[in-house]
């Protein structure tokens, strides 16, 4: 009686094997045709059975059919699956597990071969929809298929899918791995100054403030008249607080590139940070020459000349004689009244640039009764600076 059952198992996993083959081939032969609904239907249906039969090329043909799904172009067959290449890989994989002879291998570089594109526009798709660990994980997985034994005589260093994982894992705040990445392009010489620059902010940003700027440096030193590596070197001594360095590195961008004014305006904005007013108020011109839509300096330059008024409006209180009192603040308000174009043009360039308005609400209230003009201008400002409240 046991023998009977023993072969009644065996009778029914024969079948079972039979019918699963069966689903396989089904799948194979819709895929070939284009079906690829119901390629997955019967791939999906006929893989469930493992437990008579470990089928190499059921796996091999699930991963072609699911990254048929992720190439088809029409919206019906690429809403079939979730992920559907990474369910695709996954196949390929288990395929390699179970096939002992060695038949897989040829059809399976084929397809990984292709899925290396797949793969690659997937991670630039969802870079460009802000999905960064999503990004990220598809670039690693291009590395990872060009990293298998069946492409090892491929010499080829895909040193561009590196630098943009390591962009990518900048972006995801995945700072180990984008050091591992940057310096591997580093390593390949791929990226040039950006390398070094990015490499650098992601050292100071991990902890590595020393290390970061070394290799700030030695980006200097290799690329000594590339924009992108001057600007990072600019940054890091105006944030670091040595302008007279960043001054420096200034000067020299500017001796590349004399016809870009956002250095004229960085310079302004050092000049500041060493108190030589005047010199700031020079570079905002200059700045405002090249571009007169320059918001930043229009700001930075009215700033200044109010600051000037304010202080010397403080001089002006402690003078202790009426009669030079009096003509101190004479004097202070038409220094107010010279700072009023600034804003209004800042206002012009930005309308509703708050602070500007408020400051403008300010100069208009001093300045009413040398002026009805600014009584006026007052109210109206006023008025609106109220209906954004």
């Amino acid at each position: 009686m046991r023998k009977l059952s023993f072969i009644l198992v065996m009778l029914m996993c024969v079948a079972s094997v039979s019918a699963q083959k069966s689903k396989v081939t089904g799948a194979q032969n819709y895929l070939t045709s284009g079906k690829l609904d119901k390629a997955k239907d019967a791939i999906d249906t006929g893989i469930q059975n493992e437990k008579c039969v470990a089928y190499a090329k059921a796996y091999l043909v699930k991963g072609k059919v699911y990254q048929g799904i992720f190439e088809s172009p029409l919206p019906a067959y690429k809403n079939l699956a979730k992920n559907p290449l990474d369910v695709a890989y996954d196949a390929y994989i288990k395929a390699l597990e179970l096939d002992k002879k060695g038949k897989m291998a040829k059809p399976i570089k084929a397809q990984m071969t292709n899925m290396i594109p797949d793969y690659t526009n997937e991670a630039v798709n969802l870079y460009n929809k802000g999905d960064f660990p999503g990004a990220l994980a598809a670039f690693e997985r291009v590395l990872e298929i060009e990293g298998m034994d069946m492409f090892k005589d491929n010499a080829t260093i895909d040193t561009a899918v590196i630098f943009n994982a390591g962009m990518t894992a900048q972006k995801a705040d995945e700072l180990d791995k984008a050091v591992k990445y940057y310096k591997q392009s580093i390593e390949y010489n791929y990226g040039g100054a950006k390398t070094y620059a990015n490499l650098s902010k992601v050292l100071t940003d991990s902890g590595k403030k020393e290390e970061g700027v070394k290799y700030l440096h030695k980006g200097f030193e290799l690329f000594p008249n590339d924009s992108w590596m001057l600007v990072e070197l600019i940054n890091h001594y105006m944030l670091g607080g040595e302008p007279q360095k960043a001054a420096d590195y200034l000067d020299k961008a500017i001796e590349l590139d004399p016809e870009n004014g956002s250095y004229y305006r960085a310079k302004g904005t050092l000049y500041e940070k060493t108190e030589e007013f005047a010199k700031a108020e020079e570079m905002y011109s200059k700045a405002l020459s090249m571009d007169p839509k320059d918001f930043t300096s229009q700001y930075n330059f009215g700033l200044l000349k109010l600051n000037s008024a304010i202080l010397n409006h403080k001089t002006a209180n402690e003078i202790m004689d009426a009669k030079k009192y009096n003509a101190a603040i004479k004097s202070v308000y038409a220094e107010y009244e010279t700072v009023i174009p600034y804003f209004e043009k800042v206002l012009e360039m930005q309308p509703d640039e708050k602070n500007s308005m408020i400051t403008l609400k300010e100069l208009y209230f001093k300045l009413r009764n040398e002026n009805e003009a600014y009584l006026e201008k007052y109210n109206q400002i006023k008025a609106k600076l109220d209906g954004m409240e």
